[in-house]
């Protein structure tokens, strides 16, 4: 029995949460969208993503903070992070335990393969 690949995406931008299950819809995941962190731990031991998708500027939370915790959490810390953001933000500059960095808008080829990609790394 072939079960799906889980991705969680915390983003704040609606248009955001509507377009990742409308891009991965094809390819079989099950995805989890939230636009806050408030039950973080609670969604993280019910759900069990196998990739999050984080946006850097939830509101006025950091999400390079919310990244360096859920890092730190034993059951998600060898959980691939694809940080996203709309600002204009070195790599190296982040130093949160993130595995990657795209920016928005992004390119939906890339954005796929990539997530692809990391899944199977982990």
């Amino acid at each position: 029995m072939h079960f799906p690949k889980k991705l969680l995406l915390i983003d704040d931008d609606e248009s955001i949460r509507e377009m990742i299950p409308f891009i991965f819809d094809q390819q079989l995941y099950q995805i989890e969208t939230i636009a806050d962190i408030t039950d973080i731990e609670n969604l993280m031991k019910r759900f069990k993503p196998d990739l999050i998708m984080l946006d850097i500027m939830l509101g006025t939370v950091d999400g390079r903070a919310i990244c360096k915790n859920l890092k730190q959490m034993p059951s998600i810390a060898n959980v691939p992070i694809i940080l996203l953001s709309a600002a204009i933000i070195k790599e190296e500059t982040l130093d949160c335990g993130h595995d990657l960095l795209i920016q928005k808008p992004f390119d939906i080829f890339y954005l796929e393969s990539m997530v692809e990609k990391l899944i199977q790394k982990s």
